[in-house]
């Protein structure tokens, strides 16, 4: 990451890029659409191809645009830490090369700064789901491509404590990070202040498996004031080689660590012992998560990991795993000379009393929408990034609504 100078740009939005090009290309298009010079656009591009490097080339011309290609083969956190290495803005918001913004962002970023905010983290309260991802409709939701969603959201920015929150996180087996008020990096904006702690401290902005989940809990570690709201800055997209797509098959897929898409190119990798070897969403999280509170010396916080609510997550989220997750779960046990019937006594316990109710809270939730207790607008038809952001931008017009005049301020 380059040294911020009095010229730098407010914002940088930032995109590791593989294998899409379609999507990053229509991403891309819808954000130099902003007409706002506070803006910098940072794109590393790892591709096979260089069809999308030749796109750039031969249509854009704007000095906004950061883009790199990186011929060599880069392992998903390798493209995001070049990609972030990019960038020179104050702030910086990672999202995905299928997902696009809200021009308001950038007011938000000035609103940050006038603030003394080191991380404004965004609860996603709108996602775009592309056409073509293959994803079925279920009992309570009707899949339609090339539809934006815009759930209810009441509009608060609320104070943060982080330290809560990464007690919240170990102490629920480093799992549902998302329903934490965490840091965020990916969808979320973070001072380039916080980066630079977590680089000096580790030599890297990313670490673990997931970039995201990583770069959540290495931000705690170092941010002073963090904020999160529900106004809609980001849009989070899903196309068919997303990663919420491809998580979400996980569960017909082999259990084998080593077949986890996330170690190529990695070389060694060392995976984190707390952590049931199986390959899965919520095993991915938590090894991430941990090593990153690990590489930022909060061991303290680590010995704090309830690792029967973690094996119950895995247990009722993924066929096929319980074995596997019971003996990771008590040779860990054996070897930190713990209880191991009270460790099935808590397992248990987890089952019933955590993931379990989570569970039931959200089925509640969806049936709360299909009943029009809970409300969604979905708009349809729109084809590119740059429709999905006119119609969101429409919406809150219409509205009266937007971050800066209309947000009450909620704080702790």
């Amino acid at each position: 990451m380059e040294r911020q100078r009095e010229d730098s740009p407010l914002l940088s939005i930032v995109i590791a890029t593989r294998n899409r090009i379609p999507y990053a290309i229509s991403a891309i298009q819808s954000i130099l659409e902003i007409q706002d010079t506070r803006l910098e656009l940072v794109v590393q591009d790892n591709s096979d191809s260089r069809g999308l490097e030749a796109f750039v080339k031969d249509n854009l011309r704007d000095g906004r645009l950061r883009y790199q290609y990186t011929q060599s083969p880069l392992s998903f956190v390798g493209n995001f830490n070049a990609a972030v290495e990019m960038a020179t803005g104050e702030y910086v918001c990672v999202i995905g090369d299928d997902d696009g913004v809200n021009p308001e962002i950038l007011d938000a970023a000035a609103w940050a700064k006038s603030n003394s905010v080191d991380c404004l983290a965004i609860k996603t309260m709108v996602g775009y789901l592309w056409q073509g991802t293959g994803v079925s409709s279920t009992l309570f939701t009707k899949i339609v491509g090339g539809t934006l969603s815009i759930w209810d959201f009441r509009g608060f920015i609320m104070e943060a404590n982080a330290e809560d929150e990464m007690q919240k996180f170990v102490r629920n087996g480093a799992a549902s990070y998302l329903d934490l008020d965490l840091p965020k990096l990916y969808h979320g904006l973070v001072h380039r202040r916080c980066l630079q702690a977590i680089h000096r401290k580790t030599g890297a902005f990313f670490g673990g498996l997931s970039p995201d989940i990583f770069a959540s809990l290495a931000i705690a570690c170092v941010a002073g004031r963090v904020v999160t709201t529900d106004y809609p800055l980001t849009i989070p997209g899903a196309c068919a080689v997303s990663g919420s797509v491809l998580e979400g098959s996980l569960k017909r897929h082999s259990r084998k660590l080593e077949d986890a898409p996330h170690l190529r190119h990695r070389g060694y990798y060392q995976w984190c012992e707390l952590v049931p070897r199986v390959y899965t969403v919520e095993t991915l999280w938590a090894d991430s998560g941990i090593n990153a509170l690990l590489a930022m010396g909060r061991n303290d916080l680590v010995r704090q990991l309830n690792r029967p609510k973690l094996a119950a997550y895995c247990i009722l989220a993924n066929s096929g795993v319980t074995r596997a997750v019971l003996r990771d779960l008590f040779k860990g046990m054996l070897a930190e000379h713990e209880n191991q019937a009270l460790g099935l006594v808590r397992l248990i316990w987890c089952l019933i009393t955590g993931p379990g109710l989570k569970f039931a809270s959200r089925v509640w939730n969806r049936l709360l929408l299909i009943t029009g207790k809970r409300s969604v607008r979905n708009i349809d038809g729109l084809e590119s990034m740059t429709d999905v952001t006119h119609a969101l931008v429409g919406y809150l017009n219409q509205g009266g609504l937007r971050f800066n005049q209309e947000l009450p301020r909620v704080t702790n």
